[in-house]
């Protein structure tokens, strides 16, 4: 049986206590032993102590589960209390104050208030009222993406950030010293219930916006080398890097949108035509989602894959089920076979055709890939080839000039030759923009692990990393959609949050409100973009109820 350990502490002259910590202790009997020999161990901290109601009970400020009640005697924990909640269990209104504080200074305004209407506005706020049921959870969830967002890739706590803003004055459930630690929140977030329940709503909500939202679908995975204990860890190696201990981030994105739809994680060994079929599935299962078509890197080409595609007949239209991929350089694939037959060709006018100002060779050739008939596309992008051309022989010279003759013409091309391979038939160019859209992934990805600081992955469980990955998943979504307004325009992302940071407030304690002061021109500019009215003052009670409200 447990029991809890309290340390150091302290009380006023009225008996209220004013510092000290607790953490729950278990105690193992050893066997063989002297009589009644035992081993203590701390099992979890408890944190700061508010009110001790027994040697067995007590209120704490966890720092991994929030404020809360725990009873030895039954091992049990409450659920999160809010600021009512606290009323009713602790001996004075003055503990109350000390746990939830009321900040009496000027803090900032413009950025979190602009990205709140903006999460109203594009319907954000209904999908995360709807997947969050828990309102004081909803409000963990709405200060993390506030954070994540408007951090700015910057090294500030979401506790120190919050502080400073006006969102801390309405965060009334919520003691802002537990979030110092995001254990809790990701713990939950990493819930696969979780999840389903978000993206179920999130799609529907896209399908009213992109009747097509989730038919036609862009595939990628990228490793993440961790120290985690998770069981899809495996060795494994990525390009020339060496070999790892990895798990594998799979990200399928609309080809039409390039929003996220789904994403999961497997062991990081895993890349073949069972992946990309299992998690078609999952997302078809869970979220009703059939996806017809995909955009893959050249880790997915195998002969299952192409041997699972039709091709497309000259008179009959774009099948539903296509593919389109990058053909691998490696045995079994005649990569050096139509290279070989495009060699006599790669000056002929007739193949050549220019795309975002630089020039490229383009042939479609039929060719038969494990017995299953397959459109090729080889390009020769002249810009690329040239340039590692000019690389190779100024860094290499005396290895060039001993190379045979048809070696040096491939040393030209190599660095600008690749094959398409696809299950339907278009123009090269028309090929070549269908693939070239697929960088959206890649740029997803490199948000996620330079912006969003999703690596370095180390001392989590896997179901936190689960967690963490689904929070930046949910704020890269709105940070893109956010990207829409001011696409267009020289305002950047960063720019944006620090014009808008310098709109200030002064809360009004007595009458519960927010008294903002006059915008300067830069910040009513932003907040044009957005099509968002800049308030004078706001009340506390009804801006906190717009925000955990489902919206109509």
């Amino acid at each position: 049986m447990p029991f809890i350990r309290f340390r150091k502490l302290k009380y006023d002259d009225s008996g209220k206590i004013i510092s000290g910590t607790a953490a729950i202790i278990d105690v193992k009997y050893i066997p063989g032993k002297k009589k009644n020999s035992s081993k203590q161990s701390v099992r979890e901290k408890l944190g700061k102590v508010i009110e001790k109601y027994s040697n067995k009970k007590g209120l704490f400020v966890s720092p991994t589960r929030g404020l809360i009640i725990y009873d030895s005697s039954t091992d049990s924990f409450s659920t999160q209390l809010s600021k009512s909640d606290v009323k009713d269990n602790v001996s004075s209104q003055d503990t109350v104050n000390e746990i939830f504080p009321d900040s009496r200074i000027h803090t900032v305004f413009g950025d979190v208030f602009l990205l709140l209407e903006f999460i109203k506005q594009i319907g954000m706020l209904k999908i995360l009222n709807e997947s969050f049921q828990d309102k004081i959870f909803l409000q963990r969830v709405l200060v993390h993406i506030v954070h994540g967002i408007l951090k700015d890739g910057s090294k500030i706590t979401c506790e120190d950030f919050i502080c400073k803003s006006f969102l801390s004055y309405f965060i009334n459930d919520i003691p802002l010293s537990t979030l110092r630690s995001d254990t809790f929140y990701f713990s939950i977030m990493g819930d696969d219930n979780t999840k389903i329940k978000f993206f179920s709503e999130y799609i529907r909500h896209m399908k009213t916006i992109y009747p097509n939202f989730g038919k036609a679908c862009y595939i990628d995975s990228t490793p993440l080398p961790n120290d985690i204990n998770s069981p899809f860890n495996a060795l494994c190696s990525h390009g020339l890097s060496g070999a790892s201990v990895q798990m594998r981030l799979v990200l399928i994105i609309d080809q039409e949108t390039t929003y996220p739809l789904w994403f999961d994680i497997i062991p990081g060994n895993v890349l073949d035509v069972n992946t990309l079929k299992s998690k078609t599935k999952d997302v078809e299962i869970s979220l009703g989602i059939k996806i017809d078509g995909f955009v893959l890197d050249a880790g997915y080409v195998s002969r299952e894959l192409i041997q699972d595609f039709t091709l497309q007949k000259e008179s009959e239209p774009i099948p539903e089920k296509k593919y389109l991929a990058r053909m691998p350089a490696r045995s079994g694939y005649p990569f050096n076979l139509l290279y070989n037959k495009i060699k006599p060709l790669l000056k002929n006018a007739k193949y050549m055709f220019v795309r975002k100002g630089s020039p490229y060779f383009g042939k479609a050739i039929k060719q038969n890939i494990f017995n299953t008939d397959v459109m090729c596309y080889v390009y020769l992008d002249e810009f690329n080839a040239m340039k590692g051309f000019v690389k190779f022989t100024t860094d290499h010279s005396d290895e060039y000039e001993k190379l045979p003759n048809y070696k040096k013409t491939w040393n030209m091309h190599k660095n600008g030759f690749f094959i398409l391979i696809s299950n339907y038939i278009k123009l090269p160019s028309e090929i070549l923009d269908d693939y070239f859209c697929r960088v959206e992934i890649e740029k997803v990805f490199k948000e996620e692990k330079e912006y969003l600081k999703l690596l370095p992955l180390c001392k989590w469980s896997d179901t936190t990393v689960r967690g963490k990955i689904f929070s930046d998943v949910i704020e890269y979504i709105i940070r893109q959609r956010m990207m829409d307004p001011i696409r267009n325009t020289p305002l950047s992302m960063n720019q944006l949050i620090g014009k808008c940071q310098s709109l200030m407030c002064f809360y009004d304690e007595v009458n519960n409100t927010i008294h903002i002061d006059p915008p300067n021109k830069q910040v009513k500019e932003c907040y044009k973009q957005f099509g968002v009215e800049i308030p004078r003052k706001l009340d506390g009670s009804e801006y906190m109820r717009s925000l955990l409200t489902s919206q109509t």
